[in-house]
């Protein structure tokens, strides 16, 4: 199932098609959430020098942001998995992605001199982001607790 293959000397393309509407499709999504994210920013008071420090903020932050947020859920889901929380939807949630937005934005503040925010900006930033990521989450189911026959039949897997 590659993509790529050789035939008689030539090279075709297969499944490039879902490939290209794939790419297409997330390349959108990030654009949207880019922009809104740079809006709320800019009401916040964001001030940069140049197109490319924004666009370097904003590169620096998406690929620090989305690690770090898929190692929070996760390690809530295994929190709670374990009995430790009721929940990964929780308020410990909230807290955990407001922070770890707080801490991101403010280090690429401090590194990055030709972007700069407020202490206020980031604060409200941090809440917005952090409540949009917690409430997108509401629905998700929690995980099975261990112990339970949900569990064990997933062990046995």
């Amino acid at each position: 199932m590659g993509a790529l293959s050789i035939q008689k000397g030539a090279i075709t393309i297969k499944g490039i098609k879902p490939l290209l509407i794939c790419t297409l499709i997330i390349s959108i999504i990030l654009i949207v959430f880019t922009s809104l994210e740079f809006l709320i920013l800019k009401i916040l008071g964001l001030q940069y020098e140049s197109l490319w420090s924004l666009l370097l903020f904003f590169l620096v932050y998406g690929l620090s942001e989305i690690p770090i947020n898929l190692f929070l859920s996760a390690l809530l889901k295994a929190l709670t998995t374990l009995n430790v929380i009721q929940s990964h939807t929780g308020m410990l949630a909230l807290f955990l992605h407001v922070m770890s937005t707080f801490i991101i934005v403010n280090i690429i503040d401090r590194l990055m001199t030709s972007v700069s925010i407020s202490q206020l900006g980031i604060s409200l930033f941090s809440l917005v982001t952090g409540l949009v990521g917690w409430l997108s989450i509401q629905q998700d189911p929690d995980p099975p607790k261990r112990g339970s026959k949900e569990f064990e039949a997933y062990e046995k897997r």
